[in-house]
């Protein structure tokens, strides 16, 4: 599978700010979660490491292994490995996993960017042991009435749409309440609100990877894309510790039953 907002370096900085933004969420999902002393957790997509490294921490595994098919992003979590922690490169989309059987696997704001989610969650499935557990967070909903961001969503959601991705596909993972062998355990939206300042410099990182798409500068003026680029750029260095803007996680438990 390809990521739409690329892996370069600038792109592992801004998943490095992403994980610590959204471990306000994650960290309590995995807290709540119903996985106990597991002996394998496999992060799905784990970029520089971030997510990997929290996964370890809080779940404390046996072993903990992130698997993402960009060597340059794993140039990057590789440096962070330990004797409990470890990166593996793997196209997510294909099986078997380079390790198996998993107690639980996780994966975050990755079924966005596959065209078919409930195909990936069943082969996913088939990588767990019977009793494992696959934990997901995606985006159910993003409120707003800043216009930057307002303008930035609709411009991302338009091209994932594009390519056969959907931005908001909370809503459509919580309708699945048996996938093969992947019993709904439980299924819950977690609010998380982000500082204006905080938003506008993740968006504006990611808009550099995006910023030339075909679609994009087929789709809108290229003085709109450079007012919006130029607003977001000011917006972070304004500091502004006001909150316009939240996310609704979708945040997920499927449960292998045999």
């Amino acid at each position: 599978m390809r990521y739409a907002f690329g892996d370069t370096d600038l792109a592992a900085r801004r998943l490095e700010l992403l994980a610590e933004v959204f471990s306000e969420s994650t960290r309590p999902f995995l807290l709540e979660s119903p996985v106990k002393n597991p002996g394998l957790c496999v992060d799905l997509g784990c970029g520089p490491g971030c997510t990997t490294h929290l996964l370890a921490e809080i779940l404390q595994p046996k072993r903990t292994i992130g698997l993402d098919n960009s060597e340059s992003f794993l140039s990057h979590a590789g440096k962070t490995a330990t004797e409990t922690v470890s990166f593996r490169l793997h196209d997510v989309t294909q099986v078997p996993f380079p390790v198996t059987p998993c107690d639980a696997i996780y994966c975050r704001f990755l079924l966005t960017h596959i065209r078919d989610p409930e195909v990936a969650l069943e082969i996913w499935g088939s990588q767990l042991r019977p009793g494992g557990f696959l934990l997901l967070e995606e985006t159910e909903w993003i409120h707003t009435s800043h216009p930057l961001f307002t303008l930035y969503i609709e411009m991302v959601n338009a091209m994932l749409a594009s390519q056969g991705n959907i931005l908001f596909i909370g809503p459509v993972i919580d309708g699945l309440s048996q996938i093969g062998p992947l019993r709904k355990h439980s299924s819950t939206v977690r609010r998380l609100p982000v500082p204006t300042a905080l938003t506008a410099k993740l968006f504006r990182m990611n808009m550099q990877t995006w910023k030339h798409h075909p679609f994009i500068r087929e789709t809108w003026p290229p003085e709109s894309i450079r007012d919006l680029e130029i607003g977001l750029k000011q917006t972070a260095e304004s500091g502004a510790s006001v909150t316009e803007i939240e996310w609704g996680l979708r945040q997920m438990v499927f449960e292998k039953e045999g």
